[in-house]
């Protein structure tokens, strides 16, 4: 956990906010409250929800900026909100304007009961106009601007997301409880939130903020929200509020941790032998091309093995290819921060180009006109040094991260081994017969890699990714989710593991409606299960239990694949991996 962030200080800091640009204080925020940037590319856009609409006089600016702002949580993780934007901004629906004024609607809740919007009047006045909310007493005031109504917005809606919490109902607050709340915090200096009739003042104090909902439609007069458990459990002790464990909602998303490794050392692993430790660097040589020495604020550069084509990044995020022969270049901005570390290699008759950021996000391109929207991979650290090459195997590519894990993955399968190697790592090189060359300050070290240790779960990596999976339904809609959750029972992360589990069985369990998506998962699933490593052993037959409830051929899935799984009744296994062979076993009716 970062330093402890006093959220009884916000008031200042809201006084500050506009010195100090429109967004920097949102995007400060939302970091805080957990939220961390994807990188790629947005899932909605203004151009999206409204294509060829040109803003008049009469759509603030801030609302423009907000739409194009790359840290706009809101377009790049809309389910975090449970809200509707309107773009363009539109008349309000089922309630009445103002008598001298016209109001323009910017989001909706969820269920429309209520707007939040501007008036037309003051947009004409000022880029960044108060937003207004529809209220049982008419159209109030919200935020004093649009910009803070996106911060209030992001402190409302993503806490829940990201931090500990806990809901306390009426009936369960007394006033001497409130009179400790306003002795202990402080107010966040943001007006009254309006929704639902519930009126609700924010207040702040170390690593917490607390929502007292004053309003008739308050479920919950205070809702407790902390970054760490033990900050929740101090927080609700000095309210005076009782609660058991199952009051507390844990974090719904953890971000993924940084690792604290110590500096390269050369050391064997059943993966790899040690090579030379003096080795020559195995960095293709880039040619001599027009074009990258004109290149303004370049970062980083490679080329291909056989040297035909030179891909370059610069501090824009932009990365940038040529082919030695002149045939063909591009650019693509492609990343929000400075590009660190670039690789390419062609793969038959194309290229692959690979680059990295200052914010630890890894995205690749062909060159094409279509870019993969979501990055390939993401770490909370830089990204240090990349290498890619054409093994045995097919493509792979390795990254290092500044904190000093490297990760490779085999392309086609997207199998990955991550090497916890140790900081300090300057560049990567690969070559076609698995040797990697990893170099510090200190010199070039020779790994020589076994694939077929470093990705056993490659060839079941690549059968789930044969099955076309959007072709198939689940509980919410195509399967485009279920192969990347399967290939997470892969790993040796049992949070993990588990949060897949749970997410399949909310996508494939159903007893009335055909499921055609866990019909041809359960193959997948039975499969996991005979697998020692497997981290979710008990959770995972019990969702294949209940995949059996299902009405189509889900149903005869699982009794196909029921002799594989039947030995867990043995007294050899644990008693609830037992009782859940048990239940499928029941099931199945057999």
């Amino acid at each position: 956990m970062d330093k402890i962030i006093d959220f009884g200080l916000f008031a200042e800091r809201l006084a500050g906010a506009a010195d100090r640009g429109r967004w920097v204080l949102l995007r400060e925020v939302q970091r805080e409250l957990g939220y961390e940037e994807p990188g790629g590319e947005p899932l909605i856009t203004r151009q999206g929800e409204a294509p060829g609409f040109e803003p008049g006089d009469d759509v603030p600016a801030a609302l423009v900026e907000w739409w194009d702002w790359h840290g706009n949580s809101f377009a790049y993780r809309p389910r975090l909100y449970w809200t509707h934007p309107h773009w363009p901004p539109s008349a309000p629906e089922a309630f009445e304007q103002p008598s001298d004024d016209e109001i323009r609607v910017i989001m909706s809740e969820y269920q429309y009961v209520h707007q939040w919007g501007y008036f037309v009047s003051e947009a004409e006045q000022w880029p960044d106009p108060p937003v207004w909310v529809n209220t049982s007493d008419g159209w109030v005031v919200q935020s004093d601007s649009i910009s803070e109504f996106f911060l209030q917005l992001a402190a409302e809606r993503l806490p829940a997301h990201f931090w500990w919490t806990m809901r306390v109902e009426r009936e369960h607050v007394d006033d001497a409880m409130v009179d400790r709340l306003r002795a202990n915090y402080r107010e966040m200096g943001l007006p009254p939130w309006q929704e639902m009739a519930t009126d609700a003042l924010s207040y702040g104090g170390p690593d917490v903020i607390i929502r007292h909902g004053r309003g008739p439609g308050a479920d919950y007069a205070l809702v407790v929200h902390a970054r760490t458990r033990d900050g929740l459990l101090q927080a609700l002790g000095t309210l005076g509020v009782e609660w058991t464990d199952k009051d507390i909602q844990s974090p719904g998303e953890t971000p993924t941790p940084v690792e604290d490794l110590p500096a390269f050392v050369p050391a064997a692993d059943p993966r790899w032998e040690v090579g030379s430790t003096s080795a020559a660097l195995a960095i293709p040589t880039i040619p001599q091309v027009s074009g990258p020495e004109a290149l303004a604020n370049h970062t980083a550069s490679a080329a291909d093995r056989d040297a035909t084509v030179v891909v370059a990044g610069d501090a824009g995020g932009d990365v940038h290819f040529w082919t030695v022969d002149g045939s063909r270049s591009g650019s693509r901005h492609l990343h929000h921060a400075p590009v660190t570390a670039v690789t390419a290699h062609r793969s038959g008759t194309g290229v692959l180009l690979w680059s990295g950021d200052a914010d630890g996000v890894l995205r690749y391109w062909t060159g094409s006109d279509v870019v993969a929207r979501v990055p390939f991979a993401r770490r909370r650290t830089p990204v240090t040094a990349l290498a890619s090459a054409v093994l045995e195997t097919g493509p792979a590519v390795a990254a290092a991260w500044r904190e000093g894990l490297v990760t490779i993955w085999d392309v086609h399968t997207e199998a990955r081994a991550d090497l916890r190697l140790g900081t300090g790592i300057e560049s990567l090189a690969l070559r076609a017969d698995a040797a990697l060359h990893v170099t510090t300050e200190h010199g070039t070290t020779e790994l020589r890699l076994d694939v077929n240790a470093l990705w056993p779960d490659r060839d079941f990596f690549r059968r789930v990714h044969e099955v076309e999976w959007d072709g198939l339904r689940t509980n919410h809609g195509p399967g485009y989710e279920v192969p990347d959750l399967l290939t997470t029972l892969t790993t040796g992360d049992e949070e993990a593991a588990q949060k897949a589990v749970k997410r399949l069985y909310e996508l494939l369990v159903s007893k009335h409606a055909e499921n055609t998506a866990a019909a041809a998962a359960v193959p997948f699933l039975a499969e996991r299960m005979l697998v020692p490593t497997n981290r979710a052993h008990n959770t995972l037959l019990l969702l294949i239990a209940d995949i059996a409830n299902g009405p189509g051929a889900e149903r005869d899935a699982v009794i196909a694949a029921l002799p594989s799984l039947r030995h867990f009744t043995d007294e050899e296994h644990p008693g609830n991996i037992r009782w859940a062979a048990n239940e499928l076993v029941t099931i199945c009716g057999s």
